[in-house]
């Protein structure tokens, strides 16, 4: 440490210089180096908001994977790259908070990369790497303490700290372009990602419906209709006398109940040759209808493209199938209807 009246060399928690008396101290006007300027705490901000913007990205892009769609070519890489994008933003503004020396390289490695974004990527990031490489900077992420810092280096941090105002005020503008680019990148990338995930869980729960029936169906044939199939869900659902639990779960009580967004129904198969099977009295759980040798369980996506992009059907045959278009009752074979299982 020196004095800032004659530069004569100090020693540690000293007062007053010895050669000159004057008073060892921060003069006025000079700020310490652990003050953290305003300038770098935008910039931490605004790692922190690139980083909850990098994180939806890239799930969204995990999410696209995970539905398989061909359309988005190695989704699942670029989601990692953006999260691990997320992960490094946050570490980079925790260490500019901090005033670490990795957040500094991070943010210096950012703004070269940031370079290539042409015209105003390439504005903001020299103007950001002109400020992180002014020597008071340097200062200041070099981790020494006030104690070993010159009076000249005191004064290069307390200058690095002072006159921010027009970067502050560029970075604020870059805060609203980025958001609003970023907003755009999640509205045509991210989202359609999770609404194709999201159809793609009401497609699995349809074809879980339709097993259900089949199950129900074979348990109700053999036990309760006399080798004949029950032809509307509120006749499935009815538990035998003496029990209560009936041949499918409650949520698929009513023909057209809406379940995940798919509407499922169950009818008699419009097969030609399918015929009743004994009477409705006959049945063990006083079903409403009479038994059929066959029957027609559907379901079908309650908004198309949005809710499912399938539709689904079944028979007594129990083989499902899958159609971009509406299935009709009786199941003909054709090239959309394609069998599933």
């Amino acid at each position: 440490m020196h004095c800032s009246q004659c530069g004569a060399q100090l020693g540690p928690n000293t007062a007053f210089c010895g050669a000159c008396g004057a008073s060892v101290g921060v003069t006025s006007g000079v700020v310490s180096p652990l003050k953290r300027p305003g300038t770098i705490t935008l910039l931490a901000v605004l790692q922190f908001i690139g980083a909850a913007f990098s994180l939806l990205i890239g799930l969204g892009m995990i999410a696209t994977a995970a539905t398989g769609d061909p359309s988005v070519p190695f989704a699942a890489i670029v989601g990692a790259v953006f999260a691990i994008a997320a992960v490094l933003e946050i570490v980079c503004g925790v260490g500019l908070l901090k005033l670490k020396s990795y957040g500094r390289t991070i943010q210096l490695v950012f703004a070269w990369i940031g370079l290539i974004g042409f015209p105003i990527g390439t504005l903001i990031s020299i103007l950001i790497l002109v400020y992180l490489m002014k020597p008071g900077i340097k200062l200041l992420f070099s981790g020494r303490p006030a104690t070993s810092m010159s009076a000249e280096e005191l004064n290069q941090v307390a200058a690095a700290s002072q006159g921010s105002g027009v970067v502050i005020a560029l970075a604020v503008v870059v805060v609203g372009l980025v958001g609003v680019a970023m907003i755009g990148i999640i509205a045509a990338i991210a989202i359609p990602g999770l609404l194709r995930a999201r159809m793609a869980g009401n497609e699995a729960a349809a074809v879980g419906s339709l097993r259900s029936i089949v199950s129900g169906e074979a348990a109700f044939a053999s036990a309760c209709g006399g080798g004949g199939y029950a032809v509307a869900l509120e006749d499935l659902v009815k538990p035998p006398r003496n029990s209560t639990n009936g041949f499918i779960s409650p949520d698929l009580a009513v023909n057209g109940v809406i379940k995940s967004g798919y509407r499922v129904t169950l009818v008699r198969d419009a097969a030609e040759g399918v015929e009743d099977v004994g009477t409705a009295a006959d049945t063990c759980n006083g079903a409403a209808r009479a038994p059929a040798s066959s029957f027609f369980a559907s379901a079908e996506p309650v908004n198309p493209g949005n809710t499912g992009s399938q539709y689904f059907a079944v028979d007594a045959s129990g083989t499902i199938y899958s159609s971009p278009t509406p299935i009709r009752n009786p199941i003909a074979a054709s090239p959309e209807a394609v069998p599933i299982q």
